[in-house]
């Protein structure tokens, strides 16, 4: 009898140990094949701290995060590592995959990083690339978590450009972002504090204008003087276009850095990588000459800066000098550009004398550089006909709302408008605020000064839109259409200047829009 118990006791401990030892095997398993994958002679391994070793149990933090960037040559080793990752979803404690950029809050992976309960909360963005896959196992029986992140993004020609990240930590989850207050650093909440303050004074009627100092990694000057550099640009684009606004621009920025102090050039160099950025044409090697020396006295200028001060120039400097002849990059934009189109379901059915792009990334009204947005931009001496439109076929029969974020330039009628088309054509026409200011921006704003008079903690979010564009807004307004009749479950949406679509002469040189959200509200009567 006492020899049937005990090997009862083993056969129970090995059930009980079997799912471990196998989702061991299984992790182990996973390391060797991303080894091989980074080893792969299609595969360039372009920065990484990646480490291959088994030695998963340690409380230490310091080798707990590792990444390797990487660039593969064809489809098929990326293929099998992604297989990988899908088939490592059956013994993995999370698994998740993500296609497509997704609006809305910034996912990431996030862990307690360092000794069991001691350790600081850390993550990996699961919103840089196109393509996310991750695994998270259980190696440890006080709770240790292992995971990967994989993520990679098309490039031309089949090749493909992304990153592998692994995590050594505690309290694994997929979480918005938009709950990191960490992410938010104090001198940003206080400065979106002041403007708050000062936008709430401006409703009850006074001048006061904001001068603030916004330290959070972008920017080390008051927002007049960055509001002069965009003046000066701004003053170029009214009379140019094309590559001679560009040296135009550059021109003006030169003459800033004349007698610049540190702080300053900050904002200079933030503005010059912000245009180098927007740019979309190619350049030929004769114009990068144009513009080289201008560029060259700046990084010059810059020379005794801070660090991150100087790379604004010279990363503009290499921005500008990989559009020189290079159509893979317009390729690879074109690509983005016809996926983000994709992942919002939206279809641009006109772009009559705009220019070839339809969507751009980079004035965001959150101020996060990364998500695209929908963009009509005129060629000088043309008038813009843009039309995008997203089509609903079954739609439940009700009342229905629409909100959008757009917005204008210039001041004034637009002449753009956010519709809705079900029984009859709704328009709601946005607002001209050009790349300042904003609704969006001012009710963030408003509402930060107000959740601190209260003793709360302000909403992240609510401080990044405060804090976008050196704390001015990009201009953004919220746009919403009430009291949508459908009864057959059809209805289009969209933004149009397309006088056919709206009845009115677009006035201005570019719109953009956002967000769009359809809401059902109410019955039919």
């Amino acid at each position: 009898m006492k020899k049937i118990t005990q090997l009862s006791i083993l056969l129970l401990g090995l059930l009980l140990f079997w799912p471990l030892r196998a989702q061991s095997w299984e992790d182990e398993e996973m390391e060797e094949l991303i080894e091989q994958f980074l080893k792969d002679k299609h595969v360039t391994i372009t920065k990484s701290n990646y480490a291959f070793t088994k030695d998963y149990f340690t409380d230490l933090p310091k080798d707990s995060v590792q990444k390797a960037d990487f660039v593969c040559k064809g489809e098929k080793p990326l293929k099998r590592l992604v297989e990988a990752f899908e088939d490592g979803g059956h013994w993995a404690e999370l698994y998740r995959s993500y296609e497509g950029v997704r609006g809305g809050g910034e996912l990431a992976l996030m862990a307690s990083i360092g000794p069991k309960g001691k350790g600081e909360r850390g993550g990996c963005a699961l919103r840089l690339l196109h393509n996310t896959r991750v695994l998270v196992y259980g190696v440890g029986a006080d709770g240790l978590q292992l995971g990967f992140v994989l993520q990679w993004d098309d490039l031309p020609k089949g090749e493909k450009k992304g990153f592998i990240y692994k995590c050594l930590g505690y309290d694994m989850a997929v979480v918005t972002l938009e709950q990191a207050i960490e992410r938010i650093t104090m001198d940003s909440v206080r400065t979106a504090i002041k403007i708050g303050e000062t936008v709430r004074n401006w409703q009850k009627g006074t001048t006061e204008e904001i001068d603030t100092t916004y330290i959070d990694g972008k920017w080390a000057v008051s927002t007049q003087y960055h509001l002069k550099v965009l003046r000066a640009m701004d003053h170029v684009s009214d009379y140019y276009d094309g590559f001679s606004a560009l040296n135009g621009k550059v021109n003006e920025l030169v003459k800033l850095s004349e007698d610049a102090t540190s702080k300053q050039l900050a904002s200079i160099g933030f503005a010059l990588k912000r245009e180098a950025s927007r740019y979309e044409r190619l350049l030929t090697p004769e114009e990068f000459s144009l513009i080289w020396k201008g560029l060259f006295d700046m990084q010059t200028k810059a020379k005794n800066a801070d660090a991150e001060i100087q790379n604004y120039f010279k990363a503009a400097e290499s921005i500008l000098r990989g559009k020189v002849n290079e159509s893979v990059r317009l390729s690879y934009h074109d690509t983005k550009r016809h996926q983000f189109l994709r992942d919002i379901g939206f279809t641009v059915t006109k772009n009559d004398g705009g220019r070839w792009y339809y969507a751009v990334s980079g004035k965001h009204y959150t101020g996060n550089p990364d998500l695209e947005y929908l963009d009509g931009h005129i060629e000088e001496g043309h008038v813009l006909k843009y039309h995008a439109q997203h089509v609903e076929t079954n739609l439940e029969p009700g009342i229905y709302r629409l909100s959008a974020a757009g917005r204008c330039s210039g001041h004034g009628e637009s002449g753009a408008f956010i519709f809705a088309k079900a029984e009859e054509l709704l328009l709601k026409e946005i607002p001209a605020n050009d790349d300042r200011g904003g609704d969006i921006w001012r009710q963030a704003a408003i509402r930060v000064k107000e959740a601190d008079e209260k003793g709360e903690q302000p909403s992240p979010k609510d401080v990044r839109i405060a804090l976008a564009n050196g704390g001015m807004g990009y201009g953004w307004s919220l746009i919403v259409i009430d009291n949508i009749v459908v009864r057959d479950g059809k209805l289009t949406y969209g933004v149009s200047t397309d006088p056919d679509v709206t009845g009115h002469t677009f006035k201005q040189r570019w719109l953009s829009a956002v967000d769009f959200v359809l809401e059902r509200v109410g019955e039919l009567p």
